[in-house]
């Protein structure tokens, strides 16, 4: 008896522990999200977009802390996107997922990327 109270608790802990929700961070209404591309293409005319809308398929995604991820554009280039001060964390099962970013673009001449996303939403589709 014994045996099942404790298996009937590691399954309590186990399923506890798992997310399941499909929104993270600040909640949105996808509304006509974007790619990589048209991101990058928009700041080449405009230092900063706020609150856009991007789609894509998560390439990698940080197994420490879960505070970036990235996202491929049409070159197969890797675009980083940062979670907006560590509001939340991004699964570390999170490649391969196809997601819709709200976030923050500006102009950064200090990196490779040429911009800088600050995400402050997520959600998996």
């Amino acid at each position: 008896m014994k045996n099942y109270f404790y298996i009937l608790i590691l399954t309590f802990v186990f399923i506890s522990c798992q997310s399941s929700s499909k929104n993270l961070g600040q909640t949105f209404t996808p509304q006509n999200p974007v790619s990589v591309d048209a991101v990058i293409t928009q700041l080449k005319t405009t230092p900063e977009v706020k609150d856009i809308q991007v789609e894509g398929v998560v390439d990698k995604s940080c197994k420490g802390e879960g505070c970036w991820f990235t996202i491929k554009d049409a070159n197969g280039e890797e675009i980083t996107f940062d979670i907006a001060d560590k509001k939340f964390r991004i699964p570390t099962n999170s490649p391969g997922k196809t997601v819709i970013v709200l976030a923050d673009a500006t102009q950064d001449t200090t990196s490779e990327q040429q911009m800088a996303l600050s995400v402050k939403g997520l959600m998996f589709k």
